[in-house]
């Protein structure tokens, strides 16, 4: 429980003010273990936002104000990450100048761009899914994302020995990695017993979001040396565009799922 806290404390705006962390970053290292249930619990709000917005409006302008309340709900924490990323990544041509475009609090052509499309991409993939199905994506969409910073983080080195983001870094281990995601396994359990035509749409979508984290930090390395804070947050935004790829295409070739959510659809929509 302790864990829980102190990951919903550091990944949202949560008043938790009893959660303390130590100043070697030890307590947030191990609170990594919980990333993926405080997404979900990002998740739980996200779609129950959408829910209620979906018995007025299209699934448009739910899938905006579900992504504009992760961003207030977050303090766009991720999104520094990713436009420096891109910025060091793409901007830049380097070691040395990618670090100094990443340290620079300004963003750059690149970090905006990559914002942009990235969050276009979120957009156009939620406005795809029916009322019935696009709360459930909205609920693992941020699960996926955290658990994809827990598994670069445990993956692949530090780039640097500075910062609270490569102490954060080093204290990622295999084993954090490995309750983290047992965790997440435990929880998709409860929900395939709930409603599991879905599950495999959310089990590849989780697959995909990780399967981008490891694409991006692999080259990160190569580039740098090894990741940083910002490459995980980057991390996480792309692990959540990747899992919506995953749930849509997957959702795509399962008739099941379709079917019965056609009919919780036109439950829906009667309420």
């Amino acid at each position: 429980m302790t864990n829980y806290l102190r990951a919903l404390s550091f990944l949202t705006i949560i008043p938790l003010p009893f959660v303390t962390f130590g100043p070697d970053s030890r307590e947030l290292s191990d609170s990594a273990v919980c990333f993926p249930l405080a997404g979900a619990t990002i998740g739980v709000f996200m779609a129950a936002a959408a829910w209620a917005l979906l018995h007025i409006f299209p699934p448009g302008p739910a899938a905006v104000a579900a992504l504009v309340l992760s961003f207030y709900l977050t303090r766009g924490l991720h999104f520094d990450g990713l436009a420096d990323t891109a910025d060091g990544l793409i901007g830049t041509t380097g070691r040395d100048k990618a670090f100094k475009a990443m340290d620079d609090s300004a963003v750059g052509v690149m970090g905006a761009a990559s914002l942009f499309f990235v969050y276009l991409l979120k957009y156009a993939l939620l406005v795809e899914f029916s009322h019935a199905v696009l709360p459930f994506a909205l609920l693992f969409m941020p699960l996926a994302g955290r658990w994809a910073i827990v598994y670069a983080g445990a993956w692949f080195a530090p780039a640097r020995d500075r910062g609270l983001g490569d102490l954060f870094l080093r204290g990622l281990r295999w084993p954090v990695l490995l309750k983290a995601s047992l965790s997440t396994a435990l929880l998709l359990f409860v929900f395939a017993w709930w409603y599991a035509p879905l599950v495999i749409p959310v089990f590849i979508g989780c697959f995909m979001a990780l399967a981008a984290a490891h694409l991006l930090s692999f080259y990160a390395s190569r580039r740098l040396g090894g990741i940083t804070g910002d490459i995980l947050g980057a991390s996480s935004e792309l692990g959540e565009v990747f899992f919506l790829f995953g749930f849509y295409m997957a959702l795509q070739y399962n008739s099941s799922a379709i079917l019965q959510a056609k009919v919780v659809t036109c439950y829906v929509q009667g309420f």
